[in-house]
């Protein structure tokens, strides 16, 4: 039993790793398209990426004029 977690402990770890890379991969991504740096994306900001201007009113969940964090990693899921 030992034997066979630990030829698995690297493979989850691996794992793991790979998603923290992911969220941090579109966390990047929202942050540089924030281009006033206020934690969330106009529809302007979003305009720099066809599929997000094009998707807008269906991404802004609440319909604040605003994508925040949240929305965006929604969207992307």
């Amino acid at each position: 039993m030992r034997n066979q977690l630990l030829k698995i402990l690297p493979l989850l770890t691996v794992g793991l790793v790979a998603m923290g890379a992911y969220a941090m991969d579109f966390e990047a991504t929202f942050q540089q398209l924030d281009k006033d740096g206020n934690g969330t994306l106009s529809e302007a900001e979003a305009g720099e990426d066809a599929v997000l201007h094009e998707n807008f009113s269906q991404i802004d969940s609440d319909q604040n004029g605003q994508l925040s964090l949240s929305e965006f990693k929604q969207f992307i899921k």
